[in-house]
C-alpha cells in the first residue's frame, strides 16, 4: 500500500520536472536563435583537428566512411528536431575530417634532394625582391638529367646577379639545395608541413649566375598578374626608396620579401605585424574607401542620384575593386579569406541584411576549411577568425545605441572623436582576442600593441591605402609618383611608430611555451563566450581560465634542448641557459627562448671554470641536476651523480660499465628522431623527440629502422 501511494505521488512530480526541463530547454534554444550555423563551422574545425591529431595519416577510406555514416545518420534522425541537430553536427565534423583527408592524400610527398651541388632547370613562377638580391620560385623543375619534379623549388640568387627575369622564363643555374628545416624543438613550427601544403619541395641558393634559356611565352592569367605585381613592386621601390618603399610594396602588391628582417621584428614586437600581412584590415579599408567615394560622387551628381541606385552601384564598385586588390596582392589565404567575408558583407548589404554577423563569419570559415583545411593550424587563420569573432560579439554586447551615444558629436571634432573611440575599442578587443595565439605561436606578448595600433591604423586607413588606390589609377598615365610620394610619408610614419614601440622598455614580454591542449582550451572558452547569447555563455570562462592558468601551473621548462642537426645544445642552469654551438643560429635561439621566458643565453664556461653550477673540464661539462655534456671520444669511466649524458663526439655512444643504465642522447638518436627535449627532475629523466610528438605523415622523413 505504501509503495503504491509513493508511486502515485512520484509520477506527477517527475512529470512536472520533465515539463519544466523541456520548457527551459526550448527557452534556451529560443534565446540562441540564429547561432546554430556558427556551431557547424566549429564542428568542421573539430573534424579537421581530429584528422591532423592522429599519430599517423588515416587512410583515405576513413574520411569517406565517416562522411557516409554521417549522411545516413542525418537521414535517420531527420524526423526528430534534436536528433537532426546532432546529426548535422556529426556531418559537419565528418566533412571537416574528409576535406583534410582528401587534401593531404592528393598532394605528392616531399622528394629527396641531392646533398651536393646540382644543375637546376625550371620555369620561373615568381621573382621576389629581397633586402639584398632576389629569389625565384621555380616550377617544372629538373635536377641534372632527371625527370620533372612534382613540386616547386625556391632558390636565392647571388646578390651580384643582374640577369633580367620574368615569370614564364626558363632558366638554368647551379645551386645547393636542402629540404625545409625541421622544427627547432619537439612540437615546434614545422616548415616541412607548410612546404608540403604549399607545393614546395625545397629551397636553396645559387652558386653561379643564372642562364636564361628562353623568354616567357606564358599568356595565362596567373602569369600575367604575377608579372604585373612584380612590375608594380619595382616601380614602387623606385618612387619610394628604403624601407618605407618596402612597406608600400607590401601593401600594394603583397610582395613583402624586400622588408629588412630587423624591421619585420619591429612590426612584430610592436603588435603591428598585421599591417604587413595583407588581409581583412586592408581589404576592408580599400572597399570602404571605394564605397564611400563612389557613393559620395554619385550623390553629388543630381541626375544620377535621382535615376540610379546609388548605394547598389557603390557596393558593386567596392566589390570589384576589392577583387582587383585581392588579385594584385597574390590571392594568398588571408586575403582570400578576407575577400570571402567582404563578398558576404556586400551581398548582405544588397539584400538589406545585417552586414557582418556570426553567420557570415561561420560561412567564410566553412568554405576555407573545405578549400584549405591545413590552414586551421596556422597562426593567420586562428588570429584572424578569433579577432573577427570577438569583435562581432563585443560590438553586439556594446550595442550600436551605446556606441552612438559615445560617438555622436557634430563637425570635425565629432568625426575625430568617433574615429578615436572606435579605433580604441577595436584595438582593445582585437588585442585581447589574439593575445593567446600570439603567446602560443611566437612566445611573447606585445605590451604596446594597443597604443601603437591606435596611431598606425588611422594613418593606414585615411592616408596610406587611399594614396595607394590613387597610385593604382595613375600608373597607366605614369603619374603614380603624385600619389606614391605622399604614401611613402605615411609608410615612414608607420615604420617610425613600429620602431619606437619596439624600442620601449619591456615591449617584448617573453612567455613560457603553451601546450597545444592549453591553446585548445582557450579557443573552446573563447568560442563558447562569443557564440552563445544568453547567460550560459559565461560557462566559457572556465576552459578559458584553465587554458591560461595551466601553462603557469604545469609549465616546467626542459633542462635540455637539442637541435635536429645536433649542432646546437641548450642546457638550463639557475638564472641562465648555456648554449653549446660553434655558430649559434639566431632563429633557433629565438624559438628556444620561449621555454625560458627570455633568460640570457651564454656559452658554456671554459675548461677549469665553474659558473651557475656548471663545472667544465676538457672532456665535458656537468650541470645541475646531473646533466653531463661529454665531448671526449672515449666514454667516461663512471657516472656517479649523472642522470643524463649528451654525447657530442662520434655517432653512437657506447657507455662503460659504470655508466650503464644512464639515458644517452647521441648524434645517431637525434638524427633519427629529430629535435629532442629532456626534463630531469630528482634523478628521473623524461625525453621527448620531435618524431614521437608528430607521428607518421607524408611531409616527414620515414622512421628509422
Amino acid at each position: 500500500m505504501a509503495e503504491t501511494l509513493a508511486q502515485r505521488w512520484a509520477a506527477p512530480f517527475s512529470w512536472r520536472v520533465r515539463v519544466r526541463l523541456a520548457a527551459a530547454f526550448r527557452a534556451g534554444l529560443a534565446a540562441e536563435h540564429g547561432r546554430f550555423l556558427p556551431w557547424l563551422a566549429v564542428f568542421m574545425g573539430l573534424g579537421n583537428s581530429l584528422f591532423f591529431a592522429a599519430p599517423a595519416m588515416p587512410p583515405a577510406w576513413v574520411g569517406v566512411s565517416a562522411l557516409a555514416f554521417a549522411l545516413v545518420t542525418l537521414a535517420a534522425a531527420w524526423a526528430h528536431l534534436y536528433g537532426r541537430a546532432a546529426a548535422w553536427c556529426l556531418l559537419a565534423a565528418a566533412l571537416g575530417f574528409a576535406a583534410a583527408s582528401l587534401r593531404t592524400h592528393a598532394l605528392p610527398p616531399l622528394a629527396d634532394l641531392p646533398r651536393g651541388a646540382v644543375t637546376v632547370q625550371g620555369i620561373v613562377s615568381a621573382v621576389d625582391p629581397l633586402p639584398q638580391g632576389r629569389r625565384v620560385l621555380l616550377s617544372a623543375v629538373t635536377l641534372g638529367n632527371g625527370t620533372v619534379m612534382p613540386r616547386r623549388l625556391r632558390v636565392r640568387l647571388r646578390n651580384t646577379d643582374l640577369q633580367w627575369l620574368a615569370p614564364g622564363d626558363r632558366i638554368r643555374l647551379r645551386a645547393l639545395l636542402r629540404p625545409p628545416y625541421p622544427p627547432s624543438y619537439p612540437g615546434g613550427w614545422d616548415q616541412r608541413r607548410d612546404a608540403f601544403f604549399q607545393g614546395l619541395g625545397g629551397v636553396g641558393f645559387a652558386l653561379g649566375p643564372v642562364e636564361r634559356l628562353s623568354a616567357s611565352h606564358s599568356h595565362g592569367l596567373t602569369a600575367r598578374f604575377q608579372i604585373l605585381r612584380e612590375a608594380l613592386a619595382a616601380r614602387i621601390l623606385v618612387a619610394i626608396p628604403g624601407t618605407a618603399g618596402a612597406v608600400a610594396a607590401t601593401l600594394m602588391t603583397g610582395i613583402r620579401s624586400a622588408m629588412p628582417y630587423a624591421d619585420r621584428d619591429a612590426f612584430s614586437v610592436s603588435g603591428l605585424s598585421h599591417i604587413l600581412a595583407v588581409a581583412g584590415l586592408h581589404i576592408g579599408i580599400v572597399m570602404t574607401t571605394v564605397f564611400a567615394a563612389c557613393r559620395l560622387a554619385l550623390a553629388h551628381w543630381s541626375w544620377a542620384a535621382l535615376r540610379w541606385p546609388v548605394k547598389e552601384i557603390a557596393t558593386l564598385a567596392a566589390l570589384a575593386v576589392g577583387g582587383f586588390y585581392m588579385l594584385m596582392t597574390g590571392m594568398h589565404l588571408p586575403i582570400l579569406r578576407s575577400f570571402v567575408m567582404a563578398a558576404l558583407v556586400t551581398l548582405g548589404l544588397l539584400a538589406g541584411r545585417r552586414a557582418i554577423s556570426m553567420r557570415s563569419l561561420a560561412l567564410a570559415a566553412g568554405v576555407l576549411l573545405l578549400v584549405q583545411p591545413e590552414a586551421l593550424a596556422g597562426v593567420s587563420f586562428q588570429m584572424s577568425f578569433a579577432a573577427v569573432m570577438v569583435l562581432i560579439a563585443g560590438y553586439d554586447l556594446l550595442r550600436e545605441e551605446r556606441l552612438a551615444q559615445l560617438t555622436h558629436r557634430p563637425g570635425v571634432v565629432g568625426f575625430l572623436l568617433q574615429d578615436f573611440i572606435l579605433v580604441t575599442v577595436t584595438s582593445i578587443l582585437a588585442a585581447l582576442a589574439t593575445a593567446p595565439f600570439v603567446a602560443y605561436h611566437f612566445g611573447h606578448l606585445e605590451l604596446y600593441s594597443i597604443p601603437a595600433n591606435m596611431l598606425a591604423v588611422p594613418i593606414t586607413a585615411f592616408w596610406v591605402l587611399p594614396c595607394g588606390l590613387a597610385a593604382y589609377a595613375l600608373m597607366p598615365l605614369h603619374l603614380e609618383a603624385l600619389a606614391l610620394v605622399p604614401m611613402g610619408w605615411g609608410c615612414a610614419a608607420i615604420l617610425g611608430i613600429a620602431r619606437g614601440a619596439a624600442a620601449l622598455p619591456a615591449a617584448d614580454l617573453a612567455m613560457g611555451r603553451m601546450a597545444p591542449a592549453c591553446l585548445a582550451l582557450v579557443a573552446i572558452g573563447m568560442i563558447w563566450l562569443c557564440l552563445w547569447q544568453s547567460a550560459r555563455c559565461l560557462l566559457g570562462l572556465l576552459p578559458l581560465a584553465a587554458g591560461l592558468a595551466l601553462p603557469v601551473i604545469l609549465g616546467a621548462s626542459p633542462q635540455v634542448l637539442v637541435s635536429a642537426d645536433f649542432r646546437m645544445i641548450a642546457l638550463q642552469a639557475p638564472g641562465v641557459v648555456f648554449v653549446d654551438a660553434q655558430r649559434p643560429d639566431p632563429f633557433t635561439l629565438g624559438e628556444w627562448g620561449r621555454f625560458w621566458n627570455g633568460r640570457p643565453f651564454r656559452p658554456l664556461p671554459a675548461p677549469g671554470r665553474a659558473e651557475s653550477g656548471a663545472v667544465c673540464t676538457a672532456d665535458g661539462c656537468l650541470l645541475p641536476g646531473g646533466v653531463l655534456l661529454w665531448r671526449a671520444l672515449a666514454p667516461p669511466a663512471q657516472c656517479r651523480g649523472v642522470a643524463l649524458i649528451l654525447a657530442k663526439a662520434g655517432w653512437v655512444f657506447q657507455p662503460e660499465a659504470g655508466c650503464r643504465g644512464v639515458p644517452v642522447i647521441d648524434r645517431a638518436a637525434v638524427r633519427a628522431e629529430g629535435a629532442t627535449a629532456a626534463w630531469v627532475e630528482g634523478g628521473r629523466v623524461r625525453i621527448l623527440t620531435d618524431r614521437a610528438s608528430r607521428g607518421v605523415w607524408p611531409w616527414l622523413p620515414p622512421p628509422s629502422g
